[in-house]
Formats: C-alpha cells, structure tokens, sequence
C-alpha cells in the first residue's frame, strides 16, 4: 500500500500556466508515483467534477478530486505555483496552492469525504497554510504526514 502522500508529489516547479494544464501536470505525477491505473480517466474525471462546482475553497487554494475507475490507491498531490492562475472563471478566484485528491471510485467508505473533511479543517488555520506555502519539499511531507496519518495503511 502506498502513503497518502509520496513526495514525489509535492511540485513547486510547475510549468503549466492554466488550469486544466496544471491538473493535468499534477495527474501525472499521480501516475508515476503508482496511485492511477489510467491517468486519462482520472485527469477526465477530476474535470466533470469541475464542471459540476469549483474547488476553490478560499485562501488562494484549489482542492481538485475525483472519484475514478483511474485510481488504484487514494493519493495527493500538492502543488505550489510561482504564480497566481485563475480557477473559477464565473468567481474570478485565483489560486497558488492546489492540494489535488485521488479516490478509488469502488470504495464504500467515503474516503474521498474523510480525506476532503479533514484537509478543509486544517486549511482553516492561517498556520497550516502557512507551513504548506513556506515549507520545502520535506516541510510539506512531514506536515501533511503529521495531520493525515489515519489515511496511511
């Protein structure tokens, strides 16, 4: 079983510039850590939820996820940007810190919900997301490893 979080998915060299870009950038990280069995699905996936309601939560912060067929593990992948891109287009809202989830779309214990349950009450607090914007590599793993260590198997 894989961690909720290898740090090989943790990316503060982003090159893409829109959103779909990114988050495709970001599922591939996903792949090649071992979490997605089809990044495509996934990628399309994390996209119709998209269209159904933005991610953003506030604060700067994209929270992209999808329940697929795509996923073998659940996993995240977070991703720091240089700059600023536009998320929501109706809203206008702007991001620089995208903290992307991937469920396993057969599983019957609302994982996807625990997970987004518990980083939603952690991103409330100007210290977390603090750390997750000035950390490092490391400084990140160790965080997110700290607060959601009941997801690791």
């Amino acid at each position: 079983m894989l961690p909720i979080l290898n740090k090989d998915c943790i990316v503060t060299d982003v090159s893409a510039a829109e959103k779909n870009d990114i988050i495709r950038e970001m599922a591939g990280c996903l792949d090649r850590a071992g979490y997605l069995s089809d990044v495509e699905q996934f990628y399309q996936d994390v996209l119709e939820r998209e269209k159904v309601f933005s991610t953003y939560i506030g604060y700067q912060i994209g929270l992209p996820h999808g329940k697929s067929g795509g996923v073998n593990e659940a996993g995240l992948c977070i991703a720091k940007l240089p700059e600023e891109i536009l998320w929501d287009e109706e809203s206008g809202e702007k991001v620089s810190l995208i903290i992307m989830i991937a469920v396993q779309a057969e599983t019957d214990n609302n994982l996807h919900l625990q997970i987004l349950s518990k980083l939603s009450r952690l991103l409330i607090h100007d210290d977390f997301r603090d750390d997750l914007r000035s950390g490092d590599k490391n400084g990140i793993y160790e965080l997110i490893q700290t607060n959601l260590k009941e997801f690791d198997k």
